[in-house]
């Protein structure tokens, strides 16, 4: 039988941010006990007043409590409660103790103010006006949260995804979402067709609406980009979309297409060797193409610096900086100051930082205008420390605006630079690829330096292997091992695991620096890892297993995934106590490791970036983590930025090296184990990498060479020309960002 409870919520006893799960405490007109009821609540807040609808059970454990079926809730309008409700974290930035002095300001009318008047906080006394700033924004984005949350419950949306919907959308969410349901699949990661098309059906969208084939055609495209794929043939787009649409003809959605190439949303091209037509967004049809001419433009055209007497120079470097370069060294060296676009490529240990030394210092004998950039913070660091010259990231490069949402170097505003070296170049994708190569003048020279058997970029194309595969410009190939002296095994498994050969039968000891350790069982491999990073490795090898030692892994779920080894490797190597915070399933305290997942312009930290949780403020409901350039403040709605680091998947660790590298290698990660994410694992350790797991999977990782063979025309591009543009208008049309 169907119940309705009203009453104020007195404790929370429990609560998941991540589903909205929550047990509440009631206090009630006509009970003197508290009412336990369990249900989604989104984000209770202490004081608050709900009304409920719903039964109650009887549980075996826990006894007597109410299911909710539905609440309602609405702030309390007495004083102790309006202190309790505000200052119980429900608005960053304004914790117990100075809820209380607004309150004790305001009264009854506190709410009233922050809705209405919020300038009057400035009768608060010791408020200071960053701080008033920052609770008036703070109070807005919660509140317009609150009303997203109970807007996208009616849908069984919860919390979790509300965070991100109304991060993108902002004030604007519910209004968006009402006028067209489908952004959410298109631009809210975790949502798909599947939840949204849900959302549009209960707004009374029909099955055969002409916008809904449009959005099914345009996801199915999104879909494939995710995996890599800068275009889908036409006909896997229209069987795809099929599938989600059973009612629609696939001449309905061939229809849809036509619309959406008329509006210029997508574009419908055929090579002239194709018989049947690929489609691309259009924003990508464009980066493909305007990348393509970009390398072209840039290889064909004068230098505006040459490298005088280059065999003189070549030698005048390794004088200078006591090198005794091998002939395959020279020769890229060679080739990066005589020739106007390069790649030079190899894999471990055979020397592509030495050269990128001996090419910067030739290069910087002859022009102060030259620069040095790669994908990650971390592989900018690491070229800086290479070469002795300041290096940053492509985004730093380019000089992003978060004002204008947009790079202020482009085809329009031209880097002023003579040279061009971009490290780690197998993580550039085709969007940065755009952006990057059309801010470069074309008479500059461009050097790409990567090693393209590693893992593609984690965005669409895969430009370095693109540019290698079409001849276009000159590629030089270091295979000459040059740590061998060193007896480095790291650089002799890689170099096997390349080949196809499982590197469990090389030398073994206590000294050595690379090990397979074999373990069938699962559980025994999770306690093996955590001996290892948090005993063994310390004991052995005098590395400190907060800062020196990281854990990759295949996958995220599962016992030997990121989401489980991080948790036990964070509670054996954290034992700080102390204020934390939590958010959306996660909590993070002092001395905690993470790292950031989504770029942030504004502060200039980017995807990949690691850190370390230095404070925890439980007043202001805020974090400070120290990354290499710097320390960040977040409030606790931003928190999503961030995850923990204990352990990481490969594919996040792409651009940096660490002193040791432990990953588990089991047959329970058989859908993802092949050559080039084992060979990626291994050559991000220095000092130590160690696998631990069985030789089934080994074998597995090292025999299956299948690549993601990625989707895209950039190759054909080069080689045939690219398709006409008409003005830069229709190659950046749209500014690039990080959507």
């Amino acid at each position: 039988m169907t119940e309705s409870v009203a009453g104020q919520i007195e404790k929370i006893v429990f609560h998941d941010p991540e589903s909205g799960f929550s047990v509440i405490a009631l206090k009630t007109k006509t009970s003197r006990d508290l009412v336990t009821a369990v249900g989604n609540f989104g984000r209770p807040a202490l004081g608050e007043l709900v009304t409920l609808t719903g039964s109650y059970s009887k549980h075996p454990k826990f006894g007597l409590r109410f299911e909710v079926a539905t609440y309602e809730a609405k702030p309390p309008d007495l004083t102790p409660d309006l202190k309790k409700y505000l200052g119980s974290g429900l608005i960053p930035g304004l914790g117990p103790v100075l809820a209380a002095r607004v309150v004790d300001k305001f009264g009854a009318k506190t709410l009233t103010v922050l809705d209405q008047e919020p300038e009057r906080l400035i009768e608060v006394p010791g408020l200071g006006a960053v701080k008033r700033e920052k609770i008036i924004e703070s109070w807005r984005s919660t509140m317009g949260l609150r009303r997203l949350l109970k807007f996208l419950a009616t849908f069984g949306l919860g919390p979790a995804l509300a965070q991100k919907i109304f991060r993108r959308f902002g004030a604007t969410a519910e209004e968006t979402i009402r006028k067209d349901p489908y952004q959410l699949a298109f631009k809210v990661e975790g949502v798909g067709f599947k939840k949204a098309d849900q959302v549009a059906k209960a707004l009374g969208w029909a099955d055969d609406d002409p916008k809904r084939l449009e959005a099914i055609l345009l996801v199915t495209l999104n879909d494939g980009l995710k995996q890599g794929d800068v275009y889908r043939p036409l006909e896997e787009l229209i069987r795809v979309g099929a599938s989600l649409a059973p009612t629609a003809k696939p001449e309905d959605l061939s229809e849809a297409l036509k619309r959406l190439s008329a509006a210029a949303e997508v574009k419908l091209f055929k090579l002239p060797t194709q018989n049947s037509q690929d489609v691309y967004l259009q924003r990508f049809f464009r980066a493909e193409a305007w990348t393509a001419r970009e390398i072209l433009n840039i290889s064909r055209a004068h230098a505006s610096v040459t490298v005088p007497r280059p065999t003189n120079a070549l030698k005048w470097a390794e004088s200078t900086l006591g090198l005794a370069l091998g002939e395959d060294q020279k020769a890229a060296v060679l080739g990066a100051i005589t020739q106007k676009a390069v790649v030079v490529t190899g894999g471990p240990g055979t020397g592509k930082t030495t050269i990128a030394l001996a090419i910067c210092r030739i290069w910087r004998a002859v022009t102060e205008k030259i620069a040095l950039c790669a994908p990650t913070g971390r592989a900018a660091k690491r070229l800086s420390q290479a070469t002795g010259l300041e290096a940053t990231t492509i985004h730093r490069l380019l000089e992003y605006s978060p004002k204008d949402k947009g790079f202020a170097k482009g085809p329009g505003n031209h880097l002023d630079l003579d040279m061009l070296l971009v490290d780690e170049a197998s993580m550039l994708d085709i969007l940065m690829s755009n952006q990057l190569f059309g801010a470069l003048p074309n008479q500059a020279t461009l050097i790409l330096v990567g090693d393209r058997d590693q893992l593609p970029p984690v965005g669409p194309g895969r430009v370095l292997a693109d540019i290698m595969d079409s001849g276009v410009i000159p590629v030089y190939r270091l295979t000459t091992i040059y740590r061998q002296g060193e007896r480095s095994l790291i650089t002799e498994a890689a170099h096997l695991i390349n080949r196809g050969q499982t590197p469990d039968s090389l030398p073994k000891g206590p000294e050595v620096d690379f090990h397979f350790v074999e373990e069938n069982d699962p559980l025994k491999v999770q306690d093996k890892i955590l001996r290892l990073v948090v005993e063994r490795v310390p004991l052995k090898r005098g590395l400190d297993p907060l800062t020196e030692v990281q854990v990759l892994c295949p996958i995220r779920l599962g016992d030997l995934g990121t989401q489980t080894l991080g948790e036990l490797l964070g509670q054996a190597l954290n034992k700080k106590t102390g204020p934390s915070l939590t958010h959306y399933g996660r909590t993070y305290k002092v001395g905690d490791r993470v790292i950031q997942v989504r770029n942030n312009y504004k502060r200039g930290v980017f995807n990949g970036d690691l850190g370390f949780v230095v404070a925890v403020d439980k007043e202001n409901q805020e974090l400070t983590v120290e990354f290499d350039l710097g320390r960040i403040v977040y409030q606790i709605l931003e928190l999503d930025e961030l995850a923990p680091a204990w352990a990481l998947t490969v594919h996040k660790a792409q651009g940096s090296e660490f002193p040791a590298v432990i990953m588990p290698l089991h047959y329970s990660h058989y859908r993802v184990l092949r050559r080039q994410l084992l060979y990626t694992a291994v050559t991000r350790g220095r000092r130590l990498v160690m696998l631990v797991g069985s030789k089934a999977a080994l074998n597995k990782a090292v025999t299956d060479a299948s690549e993601n063979l990625r989707r895209g025309h950039l190759a054909d591009f080069l080689v045939q020309g690219p398709p006409p543009l008409n003005s830069i208008e229709d190659v950046f049309g749209d500014s690039f960002n990080d959507d």
